[in-house]
């Protein structure tokens, strides 16, 4: 709604647009309480924690100089301070930007403007435009791939890290490295190797997808059926860190998951 306004009160300073902003006061009237509003709700998000902190803290000042600056521009307005109020509208306008942008950060990783930017816009960044070919691994190969690094720790990196990595690390849990897996989250220990059944962190890949616990959240990427018996093997097996696949000897069906992941 600001930044609609902007827009309207720039094609207000043209003549033949001159009453675009006749509506101005309607739309401060619904768009300054709603900034406050926005503003408490992510300071209470913000107490969840599992955020950087040093993105955090700026995302939240912004967001809190942004509704302070909506309602200034309110205030001018009212007062009939035309040049001030749209002076501070325009500002505050650049203030939502940044918040905003800061906010996708937060929650999508910091790369999220380009990671599914188009073509020519990543190549005119310089940015790899495509993602280079995944090399097809023999049986041979993939056996003596070291089982951490070469097959759990993709999984975990396409499909948890967003929320659960360095820069936002829901309930404090980090799935980017694995010392970091056998730390837990703040409720406690995911992994019980050689126990599957009884490891929190298969038991919410388990749960049904409308299951409040269940993980990934419904919306995000979920791990596919090959990705989830790769889990289970691993923790069953002890979740170990170096071994390979044929020190681990896995069954046949799990080198057939491995092959479909």
């Amino acid at each position: 709604m600001l930044f609609a306004l902007a827009v309207l009160e720039s094609l207000a300073f043209l003549p033949k647009f001159k009453n675009a902003a006749a509506s101005a006061g309607f739309i401060l009237a619904f768009a300054v309480p709603l900034a406050v509003v926005t503003a408490i709700c992510g300071w209470l998000l913000s107490l969840a924690g599992g955020y950087d902190e040093k993105l955090l803290a700026w995302h939240k000042w912004l967001g809190i100089a942004t509704a302070l600056a909506a309602a200034v521009a309110g205030i001018c307005f009212q007062r009939r301070r035309v040049t001030a109020y749209r002076a501070v509208l325009f500002f505050t306008v650049g203030l939502l930007m940044a918040a905003g942008h800061l906010g996708g950060s937060l929650t999508h990783g910091s790369d999220y403007l380009t990671r599914y930017a188009p073509s020519p816009f990543k190549k005119l960044l310089g940015l790899s435009a495509t993602k280079p070919p995944t090399k097809i691994l023999s049986e041979s190969e993939l056996r003596q791939l070291p089982i951490f690094i070469g097959v759990i720790e993709p999984i975990f990196k396409n499909k948890c890290v967003v929320c659960h990595g360095s820069q936002k690390s829901k309930a404090s849990l980090r799935l980017d490295s694995f010392s970091a897996i056998l730390a837990g989250s703040e409720n406690g220990v995911i992994l019980k190797p050689s126990n599957a059944a009884e490891s929190p962190l298969v038991q919410r890949l388990l749960l049904p997808i409308d299951h409040d616990d269940h993980m990934p959240p419904s919306g995000k990427p979920q791990l596919t059926t090959g990705e989830i018996q790769l889990l289970q093997w691993w923790v069953a097996a002890g979740a170990p860190e170096t071994n390979t696949l044929n020190q681990l000897q896995p069954p046949p069906e799990i080198i057939a998951a491995l092959a479909t992941k």
